[in-house]
């Protein structure tokens, strides 16, 4: 269950980074995530009661808090980076950089996954080093684009390691009070750097309500990954929380019509292929 809860996160992210990465072509970045984390808030508003926990549990709240602060400048820079370089190169890196260090955590606080699990995750980890592959014979101008993707990407990859780690932190008990902390922090740093920035805080039509359908996606995923969390390895859980850019790149080919080389086309494939060796395991 928590890998199939790993998946549809996946699928969520992907789909929300993919949107959001395409508004933030309309407005600045950190405009999108300002509006997305309302709209995110508004559904947590929704879901939290529902959820069934007892009430707001301090430690998990202040858990979800870093984990709201680090991913919320993660996201920032996703979505600088989704505006301004190449779909097909700064999710993947966001997404590799973003799961070595959770994985090291897991092992550190005694994940052990099985075999078939390691050999998942091995094939898993440089599918997305494929994907962030640029073609031979590319022009000095894509490669430095290319370069500006991973560095974005890079940081971004940083801040949802972060949480990962963060929200990993929070008991089942907690239920989804944690993502209500996350999001009780992550909205003042993201008005902060908007201020800093000397950004709108508030997307605008035709920008507002796209972000808007951003932030219910982000928040749907983030949901279904705490869910995943708390039932499954935390070196797991993220490797395969980790190749939402898998989706992401498949929207681009088919909306933006990127196209693809054969590498990244490889390692689309190994991306399926570590999801269902982890979920056999």
């Amino acid at each position: 269950m928590a890998i199939l809860l790993a998946v549809l996160s996946s699928v969520a992210f992907g789909g929300a980074d993919f949107l959001g990465g395409l508004t933030s072509r309309r407005a600045p970045a950190v405009t999108v995530v300002f509006t997305a984390h309302l709209a995110g808030l508004a559904v947590m508003a929704v879901a939290t009661p529902l959820w069934g926990a007892e009430g707001p549990l301090g430690a998990a709240v202040l858990w979800g808090a870093g984990a709201g602060a680090s991913g919320a400048i993660g996201l920032v820079a996703l979505y600088h980076a989704l505006a301004t370089t190449r779909f097909s190169i700064a999710a993947p890196a966001a997404a590799l950089f973003g799961a070595i260090l959770p994985v090291g955590y897991g092992l550190m606080i005694g994940d052990r996954p099985t075999l078939l699990a390691w050999l998942g995750v091995a094939v898993a980890i440089p599918s997305l080093l494929l994907i962030t592959a640029t073609r031979r014979g590319e022009g000095s101008a894509v490669r430095t684009d290319a370069r500006r993707a991973v560095f974005w990407g890079a940081l971004a990859g940083l801040g949802f390691a972060l949480f990962g780690i963060f929200i990993s932190r929070s008991s089942v008990d907690a239920g989804l009070w944690p993502l209500v902390g996350a999001r009780a922090a992550s909205i003042p740093v993201v008005a902060a750097l908007a201020l800093g920035l000397r950004r709108p805080l508030l997307a605008t039509p035709p920008a507002l309500g796209l972000a808007l359908v951003v932030g219910a996606a982000d928040m749907g995923a983030n949901i279904l990954y705490l869910a995943a969390l708390h039932r499954g390895l935390i070196s797991l859980v993220v490797v395969v929380g980790s190749l939402y850019p898998a989706f992401t790149v498949m929207l681009a080919r088919i909306v933006l019509n990127e196209r693809l080389s054969r590498r990244q086309g490889l390692g689309l494939m190994l991306a399926g292929a570590g999801i269902v060796l982890i979920a056999v395991a």
